[in-house]
């Protein structure tokens, strides 16, 4: 009886890591990283880093309205033309009795032929506080959606990908809820995810998760979750309940959205000691990491177009935190 009991427990426990051993094998595997490894395999943390450096040192403070803002959009659109997208807006908007912009480059399917119709967004916010240079609030954010832009730029894809940098987040979210107003019926219905990249640098920040509106798992939740577990040296991120980024007006319109950051925020939050000097190469790469594989999962053309009410194609377990700012 003792060694029933024994070879039973022996069972009980094989099936009990059953899907932990599944979820370590496929982060392994080099296959099922090959495509990954288009995007990933060519980051530059350095390109990041330097984004960081110029728009917090070089231009510092970068509040809506400003001549620092002029510059740092000019900057942006320079960058976008530079990796080669022709498609690339300024858009102006109103904010508190001036003028503010967002920068959108636009990266179309390769082939028309091979065209899902479905659109993502990846999206930052360039703005500051008055009174910081904002290093990590939010040049961080911004450098990597830069770096993604430029490392998919020429990637095969069949899926339209929108790299947005939101001007007047700071005075609630102007910048990216004009943009998600404009946005036609038709552009949303075809949206599958928007992913916003806020707050992803600070050394002494917590660490990485996803948060959406409603604190429930979405596609774009779902679809880092699984890229975490291939390319992440770290845990799975995961999800919370928060609002107060630019992922909210895209979330209202009914696209599934989360906001990428890491919490506890750092001391240095809206401070003049938001400086390039507290920046993580680490943390800016391993954000970069996760969701350039995560938006090349949904945007590669061998993979099937998403539906908002599925999930990744290749779903892992993540589970809920409670929100720690």
């Amino acid at each position: 009886m003792k060694r029933q009991i024994s070879v039973l427990s022996v069972i009980i426990m094989l099936f009990t890591l059953l899907p932990f051993a599944a979820l370590e094998a496929e982060a392994r595997n080099p296959s099922a990283q090959a495509f990954d490894n288009r995007i990933i395999k060519q980051i530059d943390v350095d390109n990041i880093y330097d984004h960081v450096y110029h728009l917090s040192e070089n231009i510092g403070p970068r509040v809506y309205g400003t001549e620092a803002e002029l510059e740092t959009v000019e900057y942006l659109a320079d960058q976008f033309e530079s990796y080669g997208y022709t498609d690339v807006e300024i858009q102006p908007f109103p904010a508190r009795n001036t003028t503010a912009y967002n920068v959108v480059a636009t990266k179309y399917p390769n082939n028309r032929n091979m065209d899902s119709g479905q659109i993502l967004i990846v999206g930052a916010h360039h703005d500051t506080v008055p009174g910081s240079p904002g290093a990590n609030d939010d040049a961080s954010g911004t450098g990597v959606m830069l770096e993604l832009a430029r490392v998919m730029a020429n990637a095969p894809t069949d899926t339209e990908i929108r790299f947005v940098a939101f001007g007047a987040e700071e005075i609630g979210l102007v910048g990216s809820r004009y943009y998600a107003n404009n946005m036609t019926q038709d552009e949303v219905d075809r949206t599958v995810g928007m992913f916003q990249l806020d707050m992803v640098g600070s050394r002494d920040a917590g660490d990485l998760i996803m948060f959406t509106v409603d604190g429930q798992q979405n596609t774009v939740t779902d679809l880092a979750a699984s890229a975490g577990a291939r390319v992440s040296q770290n845990e799975i991120p995961p999800f919370s309940m928060l609002g107060r980024s630019d992922h909210v007006p895209f979330y209202e319109r009914g696209i599934p959205a989360a906001l990428f950051i890491h919490t506890p925020l750092e001391p240095w939050y809206h401070t003049p000691e938001d400086t390039i000097d507290k920046i993580s190469i680490e943390k800016l790469e391993d954000v970069a990491r996760i969701v350039g594989a995560a938006v090349y999962h949904a945007a590669r053309p061998d993979t099937p177009a998403l539906e908002r009410s599925q999930v990744a194609p290749q779903p892992v377990d993540y589970y809920y935190k409670d929100p720690n700012l």
